[in-house]
């Protein structure tokens, strides 16, 4: 078994291991970086992953003239895991601002809306006002775009309220039923990685209306479900769930 593939099997240890043996002879090798550090992340290891995130992600800038930051996203969503709430907030905007400069040319399929939806998630939870507003004002712009049509686009406009989360759950599994949508993304791990985001957004959906109570059981319903591997919001939402 590869490497990679252990870390799909939830072999996070052995996976480990391999990454570090694989890193002694190509210790810049931002790939193997991220590798070893979603191993860790997996094993709870958080300040040895987001070193490990912190190098792959200063590496791959470098080589792209600063033109990607491809792992903001896990950066900031562990800074969030290690109580660094105010540092979390400014990584997840410096994706965002990043991406409105045009500083960032390389993000998601929808041009960058997991930025703007983390920030939206941390903004909410921290009741921090002016970085809501950032979120909302980076996403509708990105809601103008043709790329928003792409995934994760239906969640940015999940959270403007320009779709509701029966839309959100057709579009993902051809049913407005989540025990349905569940059921399905048990044996489908696309259409899980997919329901895990929906699941966090829907929950903090409910957390920005007030309603914890529905807010923590979307958050079980999302950490119950087999972790993705990619998504930093099952880590987000385990915290949660706990």
């Amino acid at each position: 078994m590869k490497p990679w593939e252990m870390i799909f099997a939830h072999q996070y240890a052995e996976a480990a291991g391999c990454y570090e043996s694989q890193l002694k002879n190509n210790p810049e090798d931002p790939d193997l970086l991220s590798a070893h550090a979603t191993a860790l992340l997996g094993l709870g290891r958080l300040a040895e992953a987001l070193d490990e995130f912190n190098r792959a992600n200063a590496i791959a800038s470098l080589r792209r003239k600063g033109e990607t930051q491809p792992y903001l996203e896990k950066i900031g969503s562990i800074l969030w895991l290690l109580g660094k709430h105010d540092q979390a907030i400014q990584t997840f905007k410096a994706g965002v601002n990043g991406i409105l400069d045009g500083s960032i040319k390389y993000a998601d399929n929808a041009g960058g809306v997991s930025h703007g939806v983390l920030l939206w998630y941390a903004s909410v939870t921290a009741a921090d006002a002016d970085a809501k507003n950032h979120a909302l004002k980076y996403l509708r712009k990105l809601a103008k775009k043709p790329r928003i049509k792409e995934w994760p686009g239906p969640l940015a406009l999940f959270s403007l309220g320009l779709k509701t989360q029966e839309d959100v759950l057709a579009e993902l599994c051809d049913t407005n039923e989540l025990n349905e949508a569940i059921n399905q993304a048990k044996d489908d791990l696309l259409k899980r990685r997919r329901l895990v985001q929906a699941l966090f957004y829907f929950a903090t959906r409910n957390r920005d209306e007030r309603n914890e109570e529905q807010c923590h059981k979307e958050m079980v319903m999302c950490a119950n479900l087999d972790n993705p591997i990619l998504e930093p919001e099952w880590y987000l939402a385990r915290a949660e769930a706990k």
